[in-house]
């Protein structure tokens, strides 16, 4: 009885070597992780479980630009920015919710797959004196080589001491803000990203990620 032996023809082989190097060019297209495998899911979810402190600052810290209050005392500026992966999500989620299980992280990872957020706090000074500045005196750009359009953009007040209507009112000292811009992960190739930061009474702040260096 004579046995079949696979063979591929020269052709075939060509077209299997583009295709593989195109499956690895594809992937070294995105500069952090977007398509987390289960071991990488365990990996963060085990990292926001973590009591050890120093190694969660080291982690955030990537991915938490904060800044102090400039010396020159500007009634606006920048308290942070954090650009937040696929991986960083997890982390957070499993250090914010208690009794969080990995079957949680999991399903949440599948919910918000492929979704980058870049969160921006910003402030007033604590003696501030006026009305707040409006919403839309805050602009936010996201940029690489061009700049990004972020899918969806919400700005919330999370404390407004000078409103009686507020119910953060009483209760802290500072007027702040965030600024939230949702993006797909695929909107950002590997290289630097910079988030730039305009705020009223003409103060602005840029701070870059170097996303190769993200999971």
């Amino acid at each position: 009885m004579s046995r079949l032996t696979p063979h591929l023809g020269r052709g075939a082989r060509v077209r299997f070597l583009i295709l593989g190097l195109s499956l690895l060019v594809s992937r070294d297209a995105l500069s952090f992780n977007t398509s987390l495998q289960p071991e990488e899911i365990q990996e963060a979810y085990s990292l926001g479980q973590t009591t050890n402190r120093e190694e969660l600052a080291n982690f955030f810290k990537q991915y938490t630009h904060t800044f102090s209050y400039p010396t020159d005392r500007p009634d606006a500026f920048v308290q942070s920015v954090e650009f937040q992966t696929p991986y960083e999500q997890i982390v957070l989620r499993t250090l914010r919710t208690t009794r969080y299980t990995k079957f949680q992280a999991e399903e949440d990872y599948r919910a918000n797959r492929g979704l980058v957020f870049v969160r921006v706090v910003v402030a007033l000074k604590a003696n501030y004196s006026g009305s707040p500045p409006p919403a839309d005196s805050y602009k936010i750009i996201v940029s690489q080589a061009n700049p990004i359009k972020p899918r969806k953009a919400t700005s919330t007040v999370t404390c407004d001491p000078y409103s009686y209507d507020s119910p953060t009112f009483g209760n802290c000292i500072a007027y702040t803000r965030e600024i939230l811009l949702q993006f797909d992960a695929g909107q950002f190739v590997p290289g630097v990203a910079t988030v730039g930061a305009t705020l009223p009474f003409d103060r602005s702040l840029e701070t870059k990620y170097n996303l190769d260096k993200l999971k």
